[in-house]
């Protein structure tokens, strides 16, 4: 099943912002991520991302929801 922006908004609660993709990355697979997550999140855009949303509305980009 397709992950979905809120599910990867979720998993990086918590996490000090801004980070970049590979701190997000890593920080969802620390806090037990599936695979579809992860390689959803690897499709993210490199750059740094300076709050939940900005993480939401890329991750909405890369699924397409």
């Amino acid at each position: 099943m397709q992950p979905t922006h809120m599910q990867a908004q979720k998993t990086v609660a918590g996490i000090r912002y801004p980070v970049d993709r590979a701190e997000l990355i890593e920080y969802a697979r620390n806090r037990g991520a599936d695979s579809d997550l992860l390689a959803a999140m690897l499709r993210l855009p490199e750059g740094r991302y300076t709050e939940p949303g900005d993480v939401g509305r890329a991750f909405a980009r890369v699924v397409g929801r």
